[in-house]
């Protein structure tokens, strides 16, 4: 049988383990948004100030100007330094999402 393989990157991942549950979202931004940011269930960036009104975190990058469409993380096991890496937000104790787990004993694999 003759095939061929077409290798896609820049897919992060930043799950620490393979349960997890992510509802749809639309991301009303202007600019890209990448994996790990914080989000509103409005579909708003969070700035790093004020987790409170966080609903989850993004799962995948999204460029709303391609397509708005997302995966909002709302339970599961994050690896924290992957996500705070890749989307440049540090998450601290304020972020507070009942599902999400941040683990921070993890290496960052990239």
């Amino acid at each position: 049988m003759i095939f061929s393989k077409t290798s896609v990157s820049g897919t992060v991942e930043i799950l620490a383990a393979d349960e997890f549950t992510a509802i749809p979202i639309l991301v009303d931004e202007t600019s890209a948004v990448k994996a790990g940011t914080p989000m509103t269930s409005a579909g708003k960036k969070i700035a790093a100030t004020s987790f409170a009104t966080a609903a989850g975190m993004l799962l995948y990058d999204v460029d709303p100007t391609v397509n708005p469409n997302g995966a909002l993380l709302v339970q599961g096991v994050v690896d924290k330094k992957k996500a705070q890496a890749h989307s440049g937000v540090t998450l601290d104790t304020t972020f507070a999402v009942p599902g999400i787990i941040l683990r921070d004993n993890i290496g960052v694999n990239e």
